[in-house]
Order: structure tokens, then C-alpha cells, then sequence
């Protein structure tokens, strides 16, 4: 066995199609893109502008047996100032040697910078993919969640890793929520809003750029004190919003505004994992096109992808009124239940809200630390 640094395009089209053989088996996986998880990985990500990763991969009897990133993230250690390195787009067979080959080469590779610090999965940042499934496995990924094998846990908590935040998913019954919005309380928020001058609305595509300038805003801001979130420079929330655009009608990214300035907003994307699990190793041509108009008219559920609120406008139920909007719009377009995902653990006003609404954990996800 030996462990190999990825360095030209074949060794990263390995890299990336590892994960379709390591599941082939597996009904609950679905495979990304193969064109998205080439931009995340290579220079056309602005992440790269400021921060940098190597990619490894486990060869062992001439094939690939496992997978792993050690990355350098600049702006976190700018900002946290506790010289932390991460790892991820970890993957690997069930052989706990391969493991610790993988794991001693990322931390060598940040020995070697003199970083002794490492946390992770995250694929790249927490603005991405992240974490290892812990519980939830008889049940298929939403769309931009990750999916891994049981033994993960055990095999990083062999090495000496240990939990450093874990992050959960919950269910939302549409026509649950419905019925409980209709009660007295939630139309006396609202009415109280609108008396306050707190309305809200789709965005607006024709009026993109504008909105996505505040919207980035917005999002810093409202996250701003939350575990391990990075903030994102303008480039980078617009290269975000550039490929949600391509995927989600207007009506589901709804912003609240007060005196047409933003102070929250919601974004729901369909399940499109219904969709892309009919993609042969990610694989668009030659008939995804087709495939995909087709599969697409039949998703039936949702994921809530980010939800905030301007701290000064806290306690006020506006993300209550968000949940409660964007569900019926996805009722419009015949979506009644979704996933609310991530919710860190140590966020009571987010957890508070997804039980008041109905929502039930289903899958619970961990991010591990270690020092070396």
C-alpha cells in the first residue's frame, strides 16, 4: 500500500470516482456530480484565492482504497486565531491500516507547516458539506449532505479523534406544520410583523446583483458567533448564489425585509438527490439532460438549506413566519415534507423552533478534533 499525492487530472478523476465503487452496493448512496465536485476541488473554487488543500489517495494492490484532503483554510485561522488545519472528502474501505496511512499523511503534511491542530470532516469549509454520519444511515441523503460508511466513526475514533460539535437533521412534515400555523399564535406573529413593517418576499432575479449584495450581508452577519463559521468574501457568496440560481425557483429563497432593507431569509432547494441517483458515477452526458427534466417533476421533498435572522430581530417569531412561508410554497409546487439541515447542536433558538414546529431528528451528524 502507499499513499500517493494527487497531481494531474487522472489521479483527481480517481480521486473523485472513488466513492462510486466504494458504494456500488449501497441503495441509500447517490453519487455527486462529477462537474460540480471538479469545480469545488480545483482553482475555478475562489476559495483557492486564499486558502489551499492536497489531495491523497490510498493505493493498495494497484487500486484505489481510500481517500483524503488536508486543508490549510487562511481565513479561519485569521479570524479563530487557534492554527487549526481540517481535513476531508475522507472515504475509505473497510481496512482501519488504510485509515491510519491516510490520516498520518494529513498529519504530516500540516507538521510540516507546524499546524498541530486538526478538525474535520469538512468539505471544503463549513459553508460546504460536513461531517461524519453518525446515525440515519437506513435513510438516503438529502441534496449536499454527506453519506458514509458505519465504521467511519469507530476507524477516526481509533486514531484519537474526538467530538468537537455534532450537527443534526430534522424532518418537517408539511402538512404537520400546516395545521399548526393555522393556530392562533402564528397569525397574531405575523399580524404583529406587519404592523412593525417586517414583510416578506421572493427574491428578486431581475434584481440579482443587488439583492445578492445584501443577502451576503445578511448571512455573515446572522451567523456570525455560530461554531467554526466562516464568513464569506463577495466572490465566493456569489459564486454560492451563482449555482443555487441554476437550481431554485425564486419563490424559494424568500428574504424578510424591514423599510426594504434585509434582516432575514430562507432558501429551500429540492430534493435534486432524487434526481442525481440516476446518474451512472455522476456522470451527465450523453443523457442527463433528458434524464434530469424527467426525474425532476417527480421530487417530493426539500431540504431547508439556510435559514437567519439579524440578531437585533431575534425573538420576534420571523423565523417562525420563514418556516411557515417557504413550507407553502413548497406545497405549491406539490412538496409537503423536507429536512432542515445542519442545526449545530448548542443552537437552542434553532432547535427550539424545529420541535415547535413538528420537525423530529432523523440523523445526526459529528465533526471530531485531534491533537497531534
Amino acid at each position: 500500500m502507499e499513499i500517493i499525492s494527487v497531481t494531474n487530472r487522472r489521479l483527481l478523476r480517481l480521486f473523485i470516482d472513488f466513492p462510486h465503487s466504494l458504494y456500488k452496493n449501497d441503495s441509500n448512496y447517490v453519487p455527486e456530480l462529477y462537474i460540480s465536485q471538479k469545480h469545488l476541488l480545483t482553482n475555478k473554487n475562489p476559495f483557492f484565492e486564499h486558502s489551499e488543500a492536497e489531495y491523497f489517495l490510498a493505493m493498495k494492490n494497484g487500486k484505489v482504497a481510500g481517500r483524503i484532503a488536508a486543508i490549510n483554510n487562511n481565513i479561519h485561522n485569521q479570524l479563530y486565531k487557534d492554527k487549526a488545519g481540517f481535513f476531508g472528502f475522507f472515504e475509505v474501505i473497510q481496512d482501519y491500516e488504510v485509515t491510519k496511512a491516510l490520516l498520518d499523511k494529513v498529519v504530516g503534511w500540516f507538521s510540516s507547516k507546524k499546524i498541530y491542530h486538526i478538525i474535520g470532516p469538512t468539505n471544503l469549509t463549513t459553508n460546504d458539506s460536513c461531517g461524519v454520519l453518525i446515525s440515519g444511515f437506513e435513510l438516503s441523503p438529502i441534496v449536499m449532505m454527506p453519506y458514509n460508511k458505519t465504521y467511519y466513526d469507530d476507524f477516526l475514533s481509533r486514531y484519537g479523534f474526538v467530538k468537537v460539535m455534532d450537527l443534526s437533521s430534522f424532518l418537517i412534515d408539511g402538512i404537520q406544520l400546516k395545521n399548526l400555523v393555522e393556530q392562533t399564535f402564528v397569525s397574531k406573529i405575523q399580524e404583529k410583523l406587519r404592523e412593525a413593517g417586517i414583510d416578506i418576499r421572493p427574491m428578486n432575479f431581475k434584481n440579482f446583483d443587488e439583492d445578492v449584495h445584501q443577502f451576503r450581508k445578511v448571512y455573515n452577519e446572522s451567523n456570525e458567533g455560530n461554531w467554526g463559521f466562516i464568513p464569506l468574501n463577495e466572490k465566493e457568496f456569489r459564486s454560492m448564489a451563482e449555482e443555487i440560481k441554476k437550481v431554485v425557483p425564486a419563490n424559494l429563497v424568500l428574504i424578510a425585509e424591514k423599510d426594504k432593507k434585509q434582516i432575514g431569509f430562507v432558501v429551500a432547494v429540492p430534493d435534486y438527490n432524487q434526481v442525481f441517483r440516476h446518474f451512472k458515477r455522476g456522470r451527465l452526458l450523453p443523457f442527463g439532460f433528458i434524464k434530469f427534466l424527467w426525474y425532476r417533476s417527480k421530487i417530493n421533498s426539500a431540504r431547508i438549506l439556510i435559514l437567519g435572522v439579524l440578531k437585533e430581530y431575534n425573538n420576534r417569531g420571523i423565523d417562525l413566519l420563514l418556516y411557515k412561508t417557504i413550507q407553502e410554497k413548497l406545497n405549491s409546487i406539490g412538496i409537503y415534507k423536507g429536512e432542515a439541515c445542519y442545526v449545530l447542536e448548542d443552537n437552542k433558538a434553532m432547535n427550539s423552533i424545529l420541535k415547535k414546529i413538528g420537525g423530529k431528528e432523523i440523523k445526526k451528524y459529528r465533526i471530531y478534533k485531534i491533537a497531534t
